[in-house]
């Protein structure tokens, strides 16, 4: 008769295995690796937070060699970090398909401990749409899990139960959970830093409160929400001040949507964003004036 639990066990040990031939230890940080995975040829992909230094990084291999690592740039908005190694000759981790990920799917986070793969297992315990981090960046979805994080996992791979990455593990993005962060999203910022080193952002050199637009306005106004951004700080210099944007003017519209969050105006100010007009709607003294601004890319703050 077989035994369900052993056969259970044993095809997760199976897919461990075979998935763990593309995560590699990372040394950045001091008394515990990271993990990493092999996203493309000679390019690993972690958890930006888990990169405490610039230089002197290495990895160690499924076979336990060690490799110099060079960062190629890391955004901190997503949590992401990518290394260019060379030499590397392990497999490119295998990528799920398109097909739809459901709450309560299990999820394996695999990661490596010098040169041991090491394993948890859990599910996927919620799923929903786009949305904004708390350091500003975007998940193209947010997957959490319901699972241990070993410290030392932090950046490895989240495979489904075929063994295929459905996303880089981190608890760096939520205090109460940890995500996935979803292949959508490091396709698109893996691509930027391989390109640019970093993931230019866009700038209008103001800074902005959320504020009630007065009652007695809003009859006579029509605003497309309750509430807008007041103008509390402002670079003359920067596109906002070039375009004659002043202290206490509210923002009310913003590349044709309405603005009533901070995020609001960080969702627009995209990398593709940069160098192009955007019409915008300020309320100045009691009245509404239409104003074009030029986006800019955000100064380093290196």
């Amino acid at each position: 008769m077989t035994n369900p639990l052993l056969s259970l066990s044993e095809y997760l040990a199976s897919t461990v295995e075979q998935a763990g031939r593309s995560v590699v230890a990372i040394h950045a940080r001091a008394r515990i690796n990271s993990s990493g995975v092999h996203w493309a040829p000679g390019v690993v992909v972690t958890a930006d937070h888990t990169i405490r230094q610039d230089e002197d990084i290495r990895i160690t291999a499924p076979d336990g060699s060690t490799l110099p690592a060079e960062l190629a740039g890391r955004d901190p908005s997503t949590d992401l970090a990518v290394l260019r190694v060379n030499g590397l000759n392990i497999p490119i981790a295998a990528k799920a398909g398109s097909s739809a990920l459901k709450p309560g799917n299990v999820a394996l986070v695999v990661g490596r401990f010098k040169d041991s793969a090491n394993a948890a297992l859990g599910v996927l315990s919620s799923l929903s749409g786009p949305s904004q981090t708390w350091r500003g960046g975007h998940l193209d979805q947010v997957i959490r899990l319901d699972v241990a994080l070993q410290p030392a996992s932090a950046g490895g791979a989240v495979i489904d139960s075929e063994g295929n990455l459905i996303g880089i593990a981190t608890a760096a993005l939520s205090r109460i959970s940890v995500f996935a962060i979803p292949l959508a999203t490091v396709a698109r910022v893996t691509e930027k830093l391989l390109k640019h080193g970093r993931i230019p952002r866009g700038y209008l050199g103001i800074g902005l409160q959320p504020i009630a637009i007065p009652e007695h306005l809003k009859s006579t106004l029509n605003p497309s929400a309750s509430f807008g951004l007041i103008v509390v700080s402002i670079d003359a210099d920067a596109p906002a001040g070039r375009a004659g944007i002043t202290l206490g003017d509210i923002l009310l519209d913003l590349a044709g949507r309405a603005i009533e969050r901070p995020d609001d105006v960080q969702d627009v100010l995209d990398s593709e964003s940069i160098g192009k007009k955007l019409a915008a709607r300020v309320l100045r003294a009691g009245s509404t004036m239409d104003v074009e601004l030029t986006v800019a890319e955000r100064p380093s703050r290196r």
